[in-house]
């Protein structure tokens, strides 16, 4: 059985862009202008896993959980 990828997605203060990042990675997977971009690239990794996107604003709380797959792995 395969393990589910669950992610995040958030605002870097730093660069002002909006990141993807896998749960328990400390490197970004990727950086998007805008949190829409980065939500559909989090939906599209999640969906290969099963796993789920959380939605953070830009104050570091997650607003939302965008996906939810009830994907079952082999």
């Amino acid at each position: 059985m395969g393990l589910l990828s669950n992610y995040t997605v958030f605002m870097d203060e730093t660069s002002g862009k909006w990141i993807v990042r896998r749960h328990g990675s400390v490197k970004k997977s990727d950086e998007f202008a805008t949190q829409a971009e980065a939500v559909a690239r989090a939906k599209e990794l999640a969906k290969k896993t099963g796993g789920t996107v959380n939605v953070k604003n830009k104050e570091g709380k997650v607003r939302a959980t965008a996906l939810k797959s009830n994907k079952k792995l082999k």
